[in-house]
Parts: C-alpha cells; structure tokens; sequence
C-alpha cells in the first residue's frame, strides 16, 4: 500500500512542475551530459577534438542510453559526484570518442554549468506562474477598483480604502518580484569553465574560446574570472525566489485574518464536500492562507542557508558545495508549489461585500475622525482640531454612542459645520481618497 500523498504535506512542498521536471535524477544528469556534449563541441571549434568524435559525443548525449548499472557501480567504487555519469557516458561512446569527453574541464565545471541550467528551467517555471498570479489578482483589482472597505493599521480599524486599493498593494510587491528575477538573469545565469582552481591551465591560451562557445551553445553568460568560491549568484537566486514567497505569505495572511469569523471579509473559495476540521462540522478554516503565511516563512530559513555558503576557503571548498544542491532545491520547489496554492486561493476567492459594509458601521463614526478633524483645522489649526476631535472620539468610546451625534450636540463643531455637511462628511465613500487613482497607476484602466 504506497498512499503516497497521506501526509498533512506532500513531499518538497507539492511541487510537480519543478519537481518532476527539473529536479528528477534523469534531468540532472542529462543536463550534466549536455555540458559535456557543448563542451565537445566548443573544443571541437577551436580545434582540439577532432569532428568526428564530437559529433559522437553529441549523439550520444542522453542520459536514456547509460547503463544504469555502470553508472551505479562508478558512483559507488570512486564516490565522486560525477564519475560515475562520465563512465557510463564513456561506456555508450567508441573508445576513440570516449577520451574526448571531460577534456581539459574540471568537476566544479560541468556541475556548476549543469546546476545554472536545471536552475534556469525553475526560474522560468516560476516567472510564468507569477505572472499568471498578476493577471488574476489585476482582475479583481480592477473588479473591487471602488469597494470601500475599511482600512486597519496596528490590527485596528483606521480608515476607508478600497478592496482594489489593498489587492493592488500586493501586485506592486509582485512586479518588485519580477523586475528582481528579469534584472538577476544576467547576474544568475553564467556558466562555468576555468578548470582545476580557474586559471584555465589544463587549455592555456585556448580556455577563453572555448568557453566562449561552450557557454553560447549553452545559452549562459560567461564570467569574468571563475566563480568556484564565490556564490553569491546562487544566493542572489535563493533570495529573488524567497521574496516571491514572502509576498504570496503577506497576501496569504491578509486573507487568513479577514477569514476570521469576526471580521469575515475575503475568504478561501468553499465548495460543497469541503471539510474544514473533523470534530467541528460547521468549520470552514483558511487551509490555504494559512498555507501561504506559513510558507513564506520557511523561505527566510532557506535564505539564511545560501548566505551560509558565502564563506569559503581558497580556490574551492566541497563544505559547501555539498550544501547548496539541498537549499536550491527546496527553493525552488517551494515556491514551485506555493505559487500553485495562491494561483487556486485567488482564482476563487470570495469577497463578501455585506460583511465588508457592516463592518465599515461597528465603530460608529469614529473611523472619519480624521475627516472631521482636516475640517475643523480649517478654523481652528491642526493641533486644537486635534484635540477637539479627540475629545469627541473619546467620549463616544466611553458611552458607546455615535461620534456624529456627540459632534451635533458641540457648539464648536455646529458653528462650522451643518448636520448635512457632517452627514456627507462621514460617508465612507467620500473618504478613501486617491484609492482608486492607485489601483489604475497599478493595474491600468483596461
């Protein structure tokens, strides 16, 4: 009995496109295989490997053809990372081809260039499911554009805004994201060739061609100087993917907060047979808010291992390289699979508009304080209106009264203002202020 999926979380996160598409062990020694081949290829060019064997290497590049058992064998008698793809490469290619493969490289060299690759992949799995998470969220910034909902600071209610002002808070965070990944493409996706400690020593004069090719065939930049013992690539792309999760958290938590029974204003779509806890049948918890919030946090953790990879020793150092593989992985299978939780929370998503206006009413009136205070400053400065309005709004607490009707009963608020200017004054509507130019500077007018 396998019941695969019976734990509370799937494995790396339910990750699937990632996972099995580009953390699979066929991929990650295929993408090692293709480095390989390039490499053939680009010192075919420059010729130091006669054409004929390249091209061999070449068509032989697939990891469907290894023996598998070769392959296990060489892993297991030399414990080295890569030897045992390079003998069951060599094993599938004529003996002349076969001492063509790995010429003048350096393990670091093909792992590091065959990492950059499956992390590419990741990334643009990512970047797609961000951008289709955007366009769902402009949706319904656009369709709430104008709902007035309460605004709330320190956990508090504050203020008017609007729904589409709020869901546009978290596509500006979103597009922070990706401006990240399309600015960190050339900074992450740079390919490795220097050989043993980066002087190109095994190739002399002809290591910057060959890299050259090797890395256009390959569709990477190429560095400057070797970057064996300096990670911050991997860690810049460890924390561009972990800002993606802390942003899906933030939107995450909003809608675990507002799913609160109190508050009950947004909340996780609900379908009948959907079941909320197993001894309170009437529960309809936020399972994938709480989800998101939880995950964002896990991505900091992830972030303090890549910084931890920062530091090493001389030209090379396996302490850790040995780390780094575990970090990316879960990196990017976490997002991977968070992404797939935020595009199904906000793709069906409700909004109840009558809880939303209710709860605009429970403070009676003490929510325009401001208003009625940029009023009154008009006669009697900012600082008096103040405390004037302070004054008010305390009292109105204390007897549990609207802030309206005390402010129509004080001499000083009546002399300025008329019980039809106050009225029009506390309507929610007439105080969100520029919320609705910012959904459009966010989203557009479409």
């Amino acid at each position: 009995m396998g019941f695969s999926g019976a734990g509370m979380e799937e494995e790396y996160y339910g990750s699937r496109d990632v996972l099995e598409g580009v953390f699979d062990g066929e991929n990650t020694i295929q993408k090692m295989m293709d480095v390989e081949a390039a490499l053939a290829w680009a010192e075919c060019e420059a010729g130091l490997v006669p054409e004929q064997y390249a091209g061999e290497i070449q068509e032989k590049c697939s990891v469907k053809l290894l023996d598998e058992a070769v392959y296990a064998e060489a892993r297991r008698t030399t414990g080295h990372p890569l030897m045992g793809m390079l003998r069951a490469y060599k094993a599938i290619c004529s003996k002349e081809a076969g001492e063509y493969l790995h010429y003048g490289a350096t393990t670091q060299d093909i792992s590091d260039t065959a990492l950059i690759l499956q992390l590419r992949e990741a990334w643009d799995i990512v970047e797609d499911k961000t951008r289709r998470l955007r366009e769902i969220l402009s949706g319904k910034a656009r369709e709430y554009r104008s709902l007035v909902m309460i605004g709330r600071t320190n956990d508090q209610q504050a203020m008017p805004i609007t729904l589409g002002f709020k869901i546009s808070t978290w596509i500006d965070e979103l597009d922070r994201c990706l401006e990240r990944m399309e600015q960190g493409r050339e900074r992450i996706f740079v390919g490795q060739f220097a050989g043993a400690v980066g002087t190109m020593a095994s190739l002399e004069q002809e290591g910057p061609r060959v890299q050259k090719l090797l890395l256009e065939r390959l569709g990477l930049a190429a560095p400057k100087i070797s970057w064996f013992a300096t990670r911050d690539r991997l860690a810049e792309f460890t924390f561009d993917l972990a800002m993606i999760c802390g942003a899906v958290g933030r939107m995450g938590n909003e809608v675990y907060n507002e799913q609160r029974s109190e508050v009950n204003e947004l909340a996780e779509g609900y379908a009948l047979g959907k079941v909320g806890s197993s001894t309170m049948p009437h529960k309809r918890n936020p399972f994938l808010p709480g989800r998101l919030a939880g995950r964002g946090r896990i991505a900091g953790t992830l972030v303090m291992r890549a910084m931890q990879c920062l530091e090493n020793t001389n030209e090379r150092d396996c302490r850790t390289l040995c780390i780094e593989p575990y970090h990316l992985k879960e990196i990017c299978c976490l997002v991977d699979g968070t992404l797939d939780i935020a595009l199904e929370l906000f793709g069906q998503m409700e909004v109840h508009e009558d809880q939303i206006r209710y709860n605009l009413e429970i403070l009676q009136g003490l929510i325009y304080s401001e208003a009625l205070m940029m009023r009154l400053a008009e006669a009697y400065g900012r600082m008096e209106a103040h405390e004037l309005v302070y004054e008010l709004a305390m009292a109105a607490i204390g007897q549990k009264r609207q802030l309206k009707e005390l402010a129509l009963a004080d001499s000083r608020v009546t002399a300025h203002l008329t019980e039809e200017e106050l009225e029009n004054l506390m309507c929610p509507e007439h105080y969100t202020g520029l919320a609705e130019h910012f959904v459009d500077q966010v989203v557009g007018t479409e």
